[in-house]
């Protein structure tokens, strides 16, 4: 019997009323309970609890019961649910070792609106001294020997080294693509063409682009700037997809964001413990490579 059948035959069963979501919630949380309960159970006596198995038999099906009710006063499929969940988890936990090639936003077009496909920025932290202020650190980032944007500082009453984040926007270029802050900066927007430039290249995507940075970096900050950790949150990668639902970069996965925000966070602990260096940046491989400044 495959899923689309069962919660087929289920209607036939299903007394409760049709368009009460909380009955089938309820159920749902009750067998979870009842799982929990087995599972004490068999905790408490290993040895001599021998019905484990066939409770769980039992309550899974309960379960899944309740998930077609749920499911079809949703009008959802539980085939495509199923599907999705495999693509997803697919995604998520089987993912390679290293990016697979993608086309980029902009072939084709004309070299002067092109990203550069490989290219070395490098980050120099100096202090400045302004009279009657205690000194702030800065960074200044340059493509050889031309200055790239403003000097940037923390902004922030605590140091905390996000003077480095346009590290973040080489890994959302190098993985992604995709980086209408560093699009600006290096002067590659698409200008021929008014629609992309207004929408995908415009002052909204960069805004959304900055939004999402320093919202990542809030939540890095609590898991070590991802250096324990070769996973990012769900709910991150949801908030960044979501927050980017209307700009080219939703054709992106979430493999894809999260290759891109551990590669730049990879290269930003490195500028952090260096004070400083060099990010070559190779949109062909997808990838970031970090070398630190010499003595």
């Amino acid at each position: 019997m495959n899923i689309g059948e069962y919660q087929r035959l289920t209607a036939e069963t299903d007394v409760l009323d049709p368009t009460d979501l909380g009955l089938p919630l309820l159920g749902l949380a009750g067998e979870v309970g009842n799982l929990s309960a087995e599972y004490k159970k068999r905790q408490r006596d290993q040895a001599g609890y021998r019905a484990f198995s066939e409770e769980v038999h039992e309550e899974l099906g309960d379960l899944i019961w309740y998930a077609a009710a749920l499911a079809r006063r949703c009008n959802l499929d539980l085939d495509n649910v199923l599907a999705d969940n495999l693509r997803k988890t697919k995604e998520r936990f089987l993912r390679p070792d290293t990016p697979p090639p993608h086309p980029l936003f902009d072939e084709g077009r004309d070299p002067s609106e092109q990203i550069p496909r490989s290219f070395d920025i490098t980050f120099v932290e100096t202090v400045e001294h302004d009279r009657g202020r205690e000194p702030v650190p800065v960074v200044r980032i340059y493509r050889g020997t031309d200055a790239v944007g403003d000097p940037l500082d923390d902004n922030s009453d605590d140091s905390d080294d996000y003077r480095y984040h346009d590290a973040l926007h080489l890994g959302h270029l190098a993985v992604l693509g995709w980086s209408p802050t560093m699009r600006g900066l290096l002067g590659v927007k698409r200008s021929s063409d008014r629609d992309l430039d207004r929408v995908q290249d415009g002052g909204r995507s960069a805004v959304v682009e900055e939004g999402l940075t320093a919202y990542v970096f809030s939540v890095a900050v609590s898991h070590s700037l991802f250096a324990t950790s070769g996973r990012v949150p769900v709910d991150v990668i949801k908030a960044c997809q979501k927050m980017t639902a209307h700009l080219e970069v939703s054709r992106r996965s979430a493999m894809d964001w999260e290759y891109a925000i551990l590669a730049g966070y990879r290269v930003f602990r490195e500028l952090q413990h260096h004070r400083g260096g060099t990010v070559h940046v190779d949109l062909n491989d997808r990838s970031l490579t970090f070398t630190p400044p010499s003595s």
